[in-house]
């Protein structure tokens, strides 16, 4: 008799030893019919044989009140004609995974050689124990189960939402809060799984020291609504992903809004996942940004359709945005008043403001020293048109807008055919878009009417760039801005910013 046999009369037997006599003269029989058969049972080696899941994750979401968890399934299943063994069924983490699992009465974390025949299934049976004290662990905990059938690798996620945090959101690609106005306090972290969104109407205020956990796919959307991130200077209230092991520490990409769309082509029904900000506003209410933080995301913010009429969409000031993948800040066609910004280092813009919109911004720093691949997009870049579903250009004004005393930067300011700030421009609004500012244009057919007193290639006098420390070092004075839009008394570490002649950027030089 093969192994694979011997395993499925130790099941026959696991199954059947509760119903008493009458079970072990069915066992009996059983037996006797499988030893008549032994070594007759064959399992296909097709590589083309998979299994089916009855989930492809398995989330635990109300089991960490106490130490321990509820115990859930899963089910496996042989939808094939032919029967065939799986060589291992194992916990990727081994005897440290936080899960334990048992297939059949049999306990992980590695169950070796296990047969299943033609449309047959089994259950797996899944538990986490995870303490709630030890603050190394992540805040969502995770692990898989591998699956290994005929040189066929397969896996189920296994998510384990920890105690010592305020979760938010859940199985549905999109949860709204449970009240319509919503205060985050900072006695706990927070953590954002799928979609969270603030509705129509509604308030959410997220109050100095929070710190917000973000899982991958996931993210905050405040739709006709308001947003109020209320940070201080060293009390910052903190937006990133949810893995806190070593090496996601300046890992980019690892949260942010992903939307899934079905289409229709000649070739059927084609699926696509669109990002979206971790941090999307879309017809925003008067929202406010003061003292944040976020990072290591796809795209940090974004700002979609005007504001009202008596208030900007969005007003953000004192917030640092960096080590995202795509774009730091996203606008389109948005109004955005703010002051004392520093975003850096994306994959592709720091800003990017499209599709028109009124921006009012002074003293913000857009540097990108992108090291993680090559990046053809330029540092900022400006639109005031796109082209719609009839492959018409549609014209969206930047009247009014003006941006004063900033730096747009980059580390490819050298190459010779290469802009750190470009600007997609129809028409040209009637007073100029950047004053007193420090940018890198080369470009020839640069619409030059949009800047006035600006450098336009001397590189600023940063004090590291490899250290990412984006203050000036120099006491030229071409690093002297000019007026303000706002009245700034400090700068981004809060120190006094000079009267009448302020620096450049976010950062004030200091006598």
């Amino acid at each position: 008799m093969n192994n694979a046999e011997g395993r499925r009369m130790k099941h026959e037997y696991r199954t059947v030893r509760c119903h008493g006599w009458l079970a072990v003269v069915v066992l009996m029989t059983s037996s006797l019919m499988m030893l008549n058969s032994c070594g007759k049972t064959t399992f296909s080696e097709d590589t083309s044989l998979k299994l089916e899941f009855s989930a492809d994750t398995i989330l635990f979401d109300t089991v960490f009140t106490t130490v321990g968890s509820i115990t859930l399934p899963l089910k496996v299943y042989n939808r094939n004609a032919q029967a065939v063994l799986i060589e291992s069924i194992q916990l990727e983490g081994g005897q440290a995974s936080p899960f334990r699992i048992n297939v059949d009465g049999e306990l992980g974390p590695l169950i070796s050689d296990w047969p299943l025949l033609a449309g047959d299934s089994l259950w797996i049976f899944i538990e986490v124990t995870v303490d709630p004290s030890n603050a190394s662990n992540p805040f969502v905990i995770e692990d898989q189960v591998l699956f290994l059938t005929n040189q066929n690798d397969q896996s189920v996620l296994l998510s384990a939402w920890g105690q010592n945090a305020i979760f938010h959101g859940g199985l549905e690609q999109i949860e709204s809060l449970p009240s319509c106005n919503e205060t985050w306090m900072p006695n706990r972290p927070h953590v954002i799984y799928g979609i969270v969104e603030v509705e129509p109407g509604c308030e959410l205020t997220i109050q100095a020291g929070t710190q917000v956990y973000v899982h991958p796919g996931g993210g905050l959307l405040v739709y006709q609504s308001t947003l109020n991130i209320l940070g201080q200077l060293g009390s910052e209230v903190v937006f990133q992903g949810d893995r806190m092991d070593e090496g996601y520490e300046e890992l980019p990409g690892q949260w942010g809004i992903e939307v899934d769309f079905e289409f229709e082509t000649e070739f059927g029904i084609e699926e696509v996942t669109i990002a979206r900000g971790g941090i999307w506003i879309y017809g925003g209410v008067a929202c406010q940004i003061d003292y944040a933080i976020l990072k290591n995301g796809t795209i940090g913010l974004q700002v979609d359709t005007t504001g009202t009429s008596l208030s900007p969409a969005l007003d953000i000031r004192n917030t640092r945005i960096f080590n995202m993948s795509a774009t730091g800040m996203l606008a389109q066609g948005a109004t955005i008043d703010g002051y004392n910004n520093l975003i850096y280092d994306c994959g592709q813009a720091t800003a990017a403001f499209t599709l028109g919109g009124v921006y009012h911004l002074d003293h913000c720093t857009f540097v990108n020293y992108w090291s993680e691949g090559v990046r053809q997009a330029p540092s900022v870049l400006f639109t005031d048109w796109y082209e719609d579903i009839n492959g018409v250009i549609q014209y969206r004004s930047l009247e009014g807008s003006q941006l004063n005393n900033c730096i747009f930067w980059g580390n490819n300011h050298n190459l010779t055919d290469f802009d750190e700030l470009v600007g997609s421009i129809l028409s040209p609004p009637s007073l100029p878009l950047i004053r007193n500012s420090a940018v890198d244009v080369q470009d020839p057919d640069f619409p030059m009417e949009l800047l006035e007193n600006c450098s336009t290639d001397e590189v600023p006098a940063f004090a590291s760039t490899s250290l990412r420390d984006f203050h000036l070092s120099s006491n030229n004075t071409l690093w002297n801005g000019g007026t303000s839009q706002f009245f700034i008394g400090l700068d981004l570490d809060g120190l006094p910013r000079s009267i009448g002649t302020p620096d450049k950027g976010c950062f004030e030089r200091q006598e």
